[in-house]
């Protein structure tokens, strides 16, 4: 029987063809490093093609790339994260002033601290969690900016004397930040005087409420912890949501939160360690471009129907993210990144929702001044490990990679019947190699490269030093 399978140009092919076509295509779409990662061992240090090294600059002129451009330090202890999934916060401890101390040079943890932030400073620290649990399965695996590691950066703005009143916590949404669990982590003793804020309530579609609380189709009560969005400071950008009404101008502007222009002189960000199924990865830039301003659903569009009777799914993502995160208040305030990789996301990022959501324990904490440079470590991590488990990289993926979308392990396998063979591929997959959770045309991580551009960091490889730390024990 001849089946047609989409995205093959319209042309009939047997399903045994059609195993082995689209699997000889996806091995020769992968780089020949995929085969040397496949035989990594757990927890050991892999190579890195990162080759540079990194010298201090004494008075950088903004925060980024800040004094070490192109350094990521990454510490990784394999006792960090337990087998079940719970993290050890004395580890933490121990991981966050070594990395610290890499980082800066310094002898000290105390000292690494004071080298960036002072007692008159407000420091804003941006916690990630879009990956939390969802309470309906007890067996999944949640991927945050961990709470163990927010109490460490806080203990660490302590000792270098700044008082706790003048530390925020501080998230977009704030249904999402209790549903994470912060709110309970802020009642905590170490957190007393600590205070949390949000820039709006909640996930609207729309987003454009200066005030935080978009109220078409649902209403929100007033929440003491929003502050909102900056009136005065946004980036303009021209494509909108299609159903955005086309007499409000605000479409095509994103306000940045009144927290990063307002309340803070200094920022630590927490990205985590994930895939992103249109941005390709969200780490430290997309952490900022996404996680301070408003009016982000416009940087991924879906459903826009073509001639051909099909739909297309674009994602400005690529564009959207670089200007976003480079506006100067940000340039001026975003001190430090810390990411978040004790649990990682391969696959299924950016949040559990997705069937094919998939984290791996990768034991590490991640350190720079560099968004770009700790991007593109953190990218070449993701698709290290989505090789691995034998999925394509991140770039390879989306709606019109469909032929390479298919697992390499296919080819071996064209001899069998169809149905055993695409029961071996990756969990949450259709029928035609497609992973279910692939809503875009294609995912977009060259935000990372274009993000160099305007100043942001180093993205070449040649000039990032990734500089790996392994925590033994005997």
């Amino acid at each position: 029987m001849t089946t047609f399978y989409p995205g093959c140009c319209g042309l009939p092919i047997d399903r045994r063809s059609f195993l082995v076509g689209a699997g000889a295509a996806m091995a020769a779409a992968l780089p020949v490093a995929w085969w040397g990662w496949r035989g990594d061992r757990q927890h050991e240090p892999a190579p890195t093609r990162f080759s540079g090294k990194t010298t201090e600059v004494k008075r950088p002129r903004y925060a980024m790339p800040g004094p070490f451009p192109g350094r990521v330090i990454e510490v990784r202890d394999p006792t960090a994260v337990r087998p079940d999934h719970s993290i050890d916060a004395d580890v933490v401890r121990r991981m966050v002033q070594r990395g610290m101390c890499e980082l800066t040079g310094a002898d000290d943890a105390v000292e690494a601290w004071r080298r960036f932030f002072e007692k008159d400073d407000i420091v804003g620290i941006k916690v990630n969690p879009v990956g939390r649990k969802r309470r309906k399965d007890p067996k999944e695996v949640g991927s945050i900016s961990s709470p163990e590691l927010l109490l460490e950066i806080v203990a660490g703005l302590k000792s270098a004397g700044v008082p706790p009143r003048n530390i925020i916590v501080f998230e977009r949404y704030a249904n999402e930040f209790r549903e994470a669990g912060y709110e309970k982590v802020m009642r905590s003793r170490p957190m007393d005087g600590v205070r949390w804020h949000a820039s709006a309530s909640a996930y609207d579609h729309f987003q454009v409420d200066i005030e935080g609380y978009d109220k078409r189709g649902r209403r929100y009560d007033f929440d003491r912890h929003v502050v909102g969005y900056d009136p005065d400071v946004f980036v303009e950008m021209g494509f909108a949501q299609p159903d955005h009404d086309p007499k409000d101008d605000r479409r095509f502007r994103s306000h940045l939160s009144l927290i990063v222009t307002k309340m803070v002189n200094k920022i630590i960000t927490i990205p985590v360690l994930k895939d992103h199924r249109s941005a390709g990865v969200t780490l430290a830039l997309k952490n900022m471009s996404h996680g301070f301003n408003n009016n982000v659903a416009r940087s991924h569009i879906s459903t826009i129907y073509r001639l051909d009777h099909r739909t297309s799914n674009p994602n400005q993502c690529n564009t959207f993210i670089p200007l976003a995160a480079g506006q100067e208040p940000i340039r001026q305030k975003a001190t430090l990144h810390i990411m978040d990789g004790l649990i990682g996301v391969y696959e299924g990022g950016p949040g559990s929702w997705n069937r094919t959501w998939s984290t791996w324990h990768r034991q590490s904490l991640f350190f720079a001044t560099d968004p770009v440079a700790l991007d593109h470590v953190g990218w070449d991590i993701i698709d290290a490990k989505r090789a691995e488990m034998g999925w394509p990289g991140v770039a390879q993926m989306g709606l019109i990679h469909l032929p390479k979308a298919l697992s390499a392990r296919l080819t071996p396998l064209a001899a069998k019947q169809l149905a055993e063979a695409l029961a071996l591929l990756p969990p949450g997959t259709r029928q035609t190699g497609i992973p279910d959770t692939e809503q875009f045309d294609r995912r977009q991580p060259e935000h990372v490269i274009l993000a160099e551009t305007i100043g942001l960091g180093v993205f070449n490889a040649a000039a990032i030093e990734h500089r790996q730390i392994r925590v033994t024990h005997t």
